[in-house]
């Protein structure tokens, strides 16, 4: 097997920071670091298999967004409490600083980089891939319902809950919510996959490791997509996976997943 790593995988991948408060150690991480850095680190020890991929677009999308990861990471974990030792910015730049550091680990040493034919990859993503998620979005159902009706439309307080509360009852037991169409950067990896898969024909499966919905499969719940009562089941739909294994041979799945498969398939 060989795994295409996303985008999420190397970002969140790439944030753990160790700090001290009152002589102890601390941590920040993203909420993915775990699972991430546990299949980039198995995958190291069978490195000179080459079985771990990050093309160059991976690699330039996740240094571009890791920033943005850094700074949203810190507000999730409340590390603003350190104010009184750093100022914001200046530890924001330490944690991205640290953060570069381990996604360079990742690409120098727990990958490879296969060459990519741009003019292919473009082709394969505007004549396959877009149009195909076109049409499959279309076909998947969506249920969105906004969060209460409107004042505006209906002035009574008492008569728009009546109202809301019949729009939730009237959904299906099980929404499968899917984010809509990808954009063009998650079209151009999707291509690159299918790219790869394709020249390595002899190769049993290829896989692409994300947290991203659009890739791997999707959580189903119950009841409208902006309710503030929605609940996950814990079961997965893999209406759209599927879709793209069958007809571009690459499996999108999460790093959990990828790493018990590939310790499933050495011990074999």
């Amino acid at each position: 097997m060989k795994v295409l790593i996303e985008t999420s995988v190397l970002v969140s991948g790439s944030i753990c920071w160790e700090y001290k408060i009152r002589n102890a150690s601390k941590y920040l991480v993203h909420k993915f670091f775990s699972k991430c850095n546990a299949l980039f680190e198995i995958f190291k020890q069978y490195s000179e298999q080459k079985k771990v991929i990050i093309t160059k677009t991976v690699e330039n999308e996740a240094r571009n967004a890791l920033k943005k990861a850094v700074i949203n990471t810190m507000k999730e974990r409340n590390i603003r409490s350190l104010r009184g030792r750093y100022k914001e910015m200046v530890l924001q730049h330490l944690v991205l600083n640290d953060s570069l550091d381990r996604l360079d680990y990742y690409v120098e040493e727990c990958s490879i980089r296969l060459p990519i034919d741009i003019s292919k990859r473009d082709e394969i993503r505007d004549t396959e891939i877009e149009p195909f998620m076109k049409k499959k979005v279309k076909q998947t159902i969506r249920y969105i319902q906004p969060r209460r009706v409107p004042r505006k439309v209906v002035t009574d307080w008492g008569l728009r809950e009546e109202i809301k509360d019949i729009m939730l009852n009237s959904l299906p037991e099980k929404g499968v919510i899917y984010k809509g169409m990808p954009g063009e950067r998650d079209l151009t990896i999707m291509a690159e996959a299918t790219l790869l898969s394709r020249e390595d024909p002899d190769e049993d499966s290829f896989y692409v490791a994300s947290c991203d919905n659009h890739f791997k499969p999707n959580p189903v719940q119950i009841g409208s997509y902006f309710s503030e009562n929605v609940i996950y089941t814990g079961e997965l739909d893999s209406t759209i996976r599927d879709a793209l294994v069958e007809e571009f041979g690459f499996i999108s799945e999460d790093p959990n997943v990828i790493v018990q498969i590939f310790q499933e398939s050495i011990q074999t």
